[in-house]
């Protein structure tokens, strides 16, 4: 199979288990607390890190601070959260649609916290990509309101996360990384669901299970496709995430199809294009 095609599979499979996520944390909201949602997926993604790799693999003396490990696992402890409680208040597709705002925020951190250069399409992105934000939210409406800062506030966690990545990725091994963020986010994540704990029915701990499992499947789908295609290509691979919440979100919820979620979506995949094409083309 060509490379580029096993690639956007990868993608294809990562993203779909993305979508998934949403389904499922809107599923058992009612029975478990996001908080608790979160102890548990990262509880079985651990389990299933330690059955599918060997120790040899995972344990090791790491190049880089204890402490910025713990951080950057906290940060994407505290994203995750937010993006579990936004899928919770708002519907499926719009808070997909601004999850797809990340790769802006991490473009934004480059330049502001990293001392990269602001050019004339970064700056277009951004414009861009925020005029995509602004037309699915439509402030103004009655639209705007928790859950979509909790979506805002998830999408930058997560792009905070990245810049930790960016700066350490060269000195780790990534699985170790998802190893160190896995041990030191359950028992952290378990310590902040105590207060809110409920046990979970036997329905609602497969479902997670299911979706901790999968989370790390789409981990490493994702850093596999990585090395096998183009960033530009991947994003539009990445973009089946919205049809996929569009479908559920009707079929499961009875979520309206609002073509301002589209149409803004789209926005924000094209300022995305714009800025992938134009560092690839800086690069070479």
């Amino acid at each position: 199979m060509p490379a580029i095609v096993a690639g956007a599979l990868f993608m294809a499979g990562n993203s779909l288990v993305a979508a998934m996520d949403g389904v499922i944390v809107r599923l058992i909201a009612g029975e478990i607390h996001p908080l608790g949602i979160v102890f548990f997926r990262n509880l079985f993604s651990l389990v299933a890190l330690y059955a599918i790799f060997p120790r040899s693999r995972l344990h090791g003396d790491s190049n880089m601070s204890f402490w910025v490990h713990a951080i950057r696992a906290v940060i994407k402890l505290l994203a995750l959260f937010a993006g579990f409680m936004a899928v919770t208040q708002m519907p499926l597709a719009s808070a997909t649609a601004i999850a797809f705002t990340m790769p802006l925020f991490v473009m934004l951190g480059s330049v502001l916290f990293l001392g990269e250069q602001f050019f004339a399409a970064r700056i277009a992105a951004l414009v861009l990509g925020f005029a995509g934000v602004l037309i699915v939210l439509q402030p103004g409406s009655g639209t705007l309101d928790m859950g979509a800062l909790w979506a805002l506030a998830g999408a930058i966690g997560l792009a905070s996360v990245a810049l930790l990545m960016k700066v350490s990725a060269t000195r780790e091994d990534p699985l170790r990384i998802a190893w160190l963020n896995l041990v030191i986010t359950v028992p952290v994540a378990l310590l902040i669901a105590v207060p809110v704990w409920q046990t979970p029915s036997l329905y609602a701990l497969g479902l997670m299970a299911l979706q901790g499992v999968g989370g790390l499947m789409a981990q490493l789908a994702f850093a596999r496709a990585m090395k096998l295609a183009d960033a530009s290509l991947l994003v539009v691979v990445d973009f089946i995430r919205l049809p996929t919440a569009l479908f559920f979100g009707l079929v499961l919820f009875g979520e309206p199809i609002r073509m301002a979620v589209v149409v803004g979506a789209t926005i924000i995949l094209c300022a995305i294009l714009i800025l992938f094409h134009r560092e690839n083309g800086r690069r070479t």
